[in-house]
């Protein structure tokens, strides 16, 4: 729509360039009445001044039309210019990633209808089945910001204090809380081997209540305590020098998965819980549905089974 206005205002101009000229040019008009005050001197003086002050008055009416033609195209270009110039302003403020720019111009346009970014996400991506529970501070709001397509989409959140439309610049200088990934693999014995398992059931058996055992073992200033459910493989590791406990959070895990219904992995899924992480890869959710691999991270262990839980709803 910018395109159009901007090639609208020329012909604009030549409509008012044309309006702002008479039927005769301003030399021919003074040529013309020369002629006439000749002719007309011949009969009579009288006449001569007649003439003088017709062809004055047609000059100098000319003369003032010339110039407000000349202002209104001068007024014109000038606002052409700025209008072009605050454009090209409007273009260079826009700053995103590589693998961020198509999105963000998608969406830019949108700006003052959509301001909510997972919605947006969801529109951009109709086939996937985003978490639509994001663990956040409470008061403030989830920005998105996403890259790549559906062989590879990788979808960074964002805990604020003011919403932001999917994408926006500067969210690159933030940190994340939380990540969704899919990836679509060339066979599904890639897909499988991408889970990266992480299960030894060779350390002492722990009940960890519902009929399940987990099994604990240590190494190098950590402790460590595995089980399974279904296809789902778990793992909690624990700080030994932080006094961290594994099973506790192994038994918190187990209640919370009682009554909540994570994705089912075609053969296999692998959930990785690091206490002494901060970081929103600390904690990881990873299942296999043919050969795509789908992946959730959140700073937060519980947080990051919850995203997981939301991607069924």
């Amino acid at each position: 729509m910018k395109k159009m206005a901007f090639v609208g205002i020329p012909m604009f101009l030549l409509l008012l360039v044309g309006c702002g000229q008479t039927s005769e040019k301003p030399g021919e008009t003074v040529t013309t009445n020369e002629t006439e005050v000749a002719e007309t001197t011949q009969t009579s003086d009288s006449s001569t001044v007649e003439s003088s002050t017709t062809n004055t008055t047609t000059e100098a009416s000319t003369t003032a039309e010339t110039n407000a033609s000349t202002s209104i195209v001068e007024s014109e270009t000038t606002e052409t210019s700025t209008a072009t110039t605050n454009m090209t302003d409007m273009s260079s403020a826009v700053a995103t990633t590589s693998t961020e720019t198509a999105s963000s111009e998608s969406t830019s346009s949108n700006e003052a209808t959509q301001t909510d970014a997972m919605t947006q996400l969801q529109t951009n991506f109709p086939n996937i089945a985003f978490p639509t529970n994001v663990p956040h501070t409470q008061g403030n709001v989830v920005n998105v910001a996403s890259g790549g397509d559906e062989n590879h989409l990788s979808v960074l959140y964002f805990d604020m204090a003011t919403p932001m439309i999917l994408n926006k610049s500067e969210l690159n200088f933030e940190t994340p809380i939380a990540r969704f990934q899919q990836t679509i693999y060339p066979s599904e014995t890639e897909a499988k081997i991408a889970v990266e398992l992480r299960v030894d059931m060779s350390g002492q058996p722990v009940d960890l209540g519902y009929n399940i055992t987990g099994y604990q073992q240590g190494a190098a200033g950590s402790s460590y305590i595995a089980w399974k459910e279904g296809n789902w493989n778990l793992l909690v590791r624990a700080n030994n020098l932080e006094q961290q406990d594994p099973v506790a959070m192994a038994k918190q895990v187990v209640e919370y998965l009682e009554g909540a219904m994570l994705p089912a992995p075609q053969h296999i899924g692998q959930i990785t819980i690091d206490m002494a992480g901060s970081e929103y890869e600390t904690n990881q959710v990873t299942w296999q549905v043919n050969n795509v691999v789908y992946s959730i991270n959140h700073q937060d262990a519980m947080a990051a089974l919850q995203m997981a839980v939301s991607t069924q709803q």
